[in-house]
């Protein structure tokens, strides 16, 4: 059986942990902007925000700018708050994504704001509750893990997969056999297999346990 994870951060603060796992098939990074290839050292799959994406989600950063921290994925690396607000306002062409941290009842009404004035524009999904992502607009973990299965010449039915907040959703309605934990997010438990009873600091061996115990 081949293991890999799909996870919102960049190769550079993950690298030291897939070679210490020793994955070798390709992880999905930046919630599905790109997918790397650890054997190759190369990626096999890269999106970025276009310049109208990156000009469209600075008009409500600014907005509610005194409310969150800002930070950006450009070129693997981690760009914050002022740097990241000067970085978008280049509008420069290598951002991964956008991600803006926050309290969850600012973070509910920013995303309000994208879906109602930047409907089928920009891309905004929750990677926890005080997190809020932007995205290239069509890219998904879902959407990555399509382009690996079709790399690795598989069937989606022999997929197991765990997540434990939004933006694993599609993701989790793509494959065979999916999981969520009981403390994860609303969205999840309706559409997993099974709601398993740990919480996502759990260690991954006992969350493994569980589901090979699974009758």
């Amino acid at each position: 059986m081949d293991f890999t994870i799909a996870t919102g951060r960049r190769w550079s603060s993950i690298e030291s942990k897939i070679r210490i796992l020793n994955i070798n098939i390709p992880v999905i990074l930046y919630n599905g902007a790109g997918i790397y290839y650890p054997v190759e050292n190369r990626f096999l799959f890269i999106r970025y925000l276009s310049n109208r994406e990156v000009k469209d989600s600075l008009q409500f950063i600014k907005i509610y700018y005194e409310k969150i921290k800002v930070r950006v994925y450009y070129e693997d690396m981690l760009v914050e708050d002022e740097k990241a607000l000067l970085l978008l306002e280049r509008e420069n062409e290598k951002i991964n994504k956008i991600f803006l941290e926050g309290k969850e009842e600012d973070l509910k009404i920013i995303k309000s704001h994208i879906d109602e004035n930047y409907n089928n524009k920009i891309n905004a999904v929750f990677s926890a509750p005080y997190y809020l992502e932007i995205l290239p607009y069509g890219i998904s973990k879902g959407n990555a893990l399509k382009i690996l299965i079709n790399t690795l010449n598989i069937s989606p039915k022999e997929v197991i997969a765990i997540g434990d907040f939004d933006n694993d959703e599609d993701m989790l309605k793509l494959v065979g056999l999916s999981f969520t934990l009981v403390n994860s997010s609303e969205k999840l438990n309706k559409v997993v297999n099974f709601i398993l009873d740990c919480n996502p600091n759990d260690s991954l061996y006992r969350i493994a346990e569980k589901i090979i115990n699974l009758k």
